[in-house]
């Protein structure tokens, strides 16, 4: 930025009547110095065929690689960025050439080169997508090594509200943190995703890495309402359950009411279930324990 640049803005944002944001220029590198608990963690973004994690295809992958400090979660270095893009062999349609950029040509003949992507999967202690109910999803069938690896997610593990950031999606929050960036291509969402991960938050000051990391590390617990009564779904509704369309019971059956909850409130939330949704009948609920190595994969909606 230059002396004059400076000055603009600077007089601008005096005057009260300005917001200025920044281009994102990423850095190489966040904290100058050694991490305490070095680690290697991965911000990953997809671009896809369209929104059906079971069917659809990756078009294009990108990842960031970095290193942070696993006590602190300071980011130190970037160590390795990567973009490719595969041929889902069938013609993209129009909403996707619209959204992403991408069009036929740029993904024809063209693949995710497996040699460069895993070895930095392997040796990553965590992936970071900003969705990872999707992202994960989506590259757990082409890329089968991440299955066993942790996940956080930049979307839904950090409370946006509360920090007074009214929307989550990565382009907004980006703007109400003074950046801006070209979105909706992978590697430039995985780079705007590591950069907000490495700032402060916004009314608690807490650093968003290091808040993430606490976050991903506490043990979640997913209840199934197994068989609840049809007369009590506005009462699941209303407490926050939501219906698994997909979901098959032993019986054969699809669908289940199923809530995410923390560890220590397993006790209240069974009590409710016994005493306002199976009055009449013997409780038919289970829990399934979730941690960062299962959370936001299909294998979370799961019971073994």
């Amino acid at each position: 930025m230059n002396m004059q640049d400076h000055q603009a803005i600077e007089q601008l944002q005096k005057s009260g009547n300005y917001r200025i944001l920044q281009r994102l220029q990423a850095p190489d590198v966040y904290f100058e110095g050694q991490a305490d608990m070095p680690r290697i963690g991965l911000v990953v973004d997809t671009e896809t065929t369209g929104l059906d994690t079971e069917h659809d295809q990756i078009i294009e992958l990108g990842f960031v690689a970095f290193e942070y400090d696993a006590s602190s979660g300071k980011i130190y270095r970037i160590l390795h960025t990567y973009d490719g893009f595969e041929d889902p062999k069938q013609p993209l349609s129009e909403l996707v050439k619209e959204l992403t950029g991408i069009d036929d040509a740029m993904v024809k003949n063209q693949r995710l080169d497996d040699d460069e992507i895993n070895p930095w999967i392997e040796k990553s202690s965590l992936l970071i997508a900003h969705n990872a109910a999707f992202d994960r999803r989506m590259m757990e069938r082409r890329l089968p090594q991440v299955k066993g690896k942790a996940w956080a997610c930049s979307f839904a593990d950090l409370d946006w509200q509360e920090e007074g950031i009214a929307s989550r999606k990565l382009d907004y929050i980006a703007y109400q943190m003074g950046y801006f960036f070209d979105g909706h291509r992978a590697v430039n969402d995985a780079q705007a995703t590591l950069h907000l991960l490495a700032q402060g938050l916004p009314k608690s000051k807490k650093y968003a890495m290091g808040e993430l990391l606490r976050i991903a590390r506490k043990p979640k617990l997913r209840i199934f309402a197994l068989a609840a009564p049809f007369d009590k779904k506005d009462a699941l509704k209303e407490r926050g359950y939501r219906w698994l369309a997909d979901f098959l019971n032993k019986n054969g059956k699809k669908g289940v009411w199923s809530l995410l909850i923390e560890e220590d409130a397993r006790e209240a939330e069974e009590t409710w279930l016994r005493e306002e949704i199976y009055t009449q009948k013997s409780p038919m609920f289970q829990c399934k324990t979730l941690t960062a190595k299962n959370r936001y994969s299909v294998r979370e909606f799961a019971l073994s």
